[in-house]
């Protein structure tokens, strides 16, 4: 296979990140969703739960997909494009409506998550370095 160089592997990286986090956001909040039906939990608890899995999801996306370098920028983009992906995916599911507000708040904070968790795996962890 041809090694993607430049623009092309930032595209490659970014739109991989994006599924994995999309993807792990799905499956945590429907996990939660089964376990808060099983116990009857709090409903006070959603919130908090719900943004530590954006934050993981965000940061798990990062560490399936970014590699050698521009980590903040790829991680960046992570976040700011899969928190609202997410959130339309589950207003579309769900039949709820989206606040335009709230949606850019989490994107926000999803793109800071992801910058600095990009920053993190490209500098600490020596399978996201470059050979060489």
């Amino acid at each position: 296979m041809r090694e993607l160089v430049g623009g092309k592997k930032i595209a490659y990286e970014t739109a991989k990140g994006i599924v994995s986090s999309v993807l792990f956001t799905l499956g945590a909040v429907l996990l939660f969703a089964l376990v808060l039906d099983l116990t009857g939990a709090d409903d006070g608890i959603i919130r908090p739960i719900n943004q530590i899995i954006k934050s993981l999801s965000v940061f798990g996306g990062c560490l399936l997909a970014v590699r050698d370098d521009k980590g903040w920028l790829k991680g960046l983009l992570i976040g700011l494009i899969a928190s609202p992906v997410s959130a339309l995916l589950f207003g579309f599911v769900g039949g709820g409506g989206l606040s335009l507000a709230g949606t850019l708040v989490d994107a926000l904070c999803a793109a800071v998550v992801g910058g600095i968790s990009g920053i993190l795996i490209v500098n600490f962890l020596p399978f996201a370095r470059a050979k060489g």
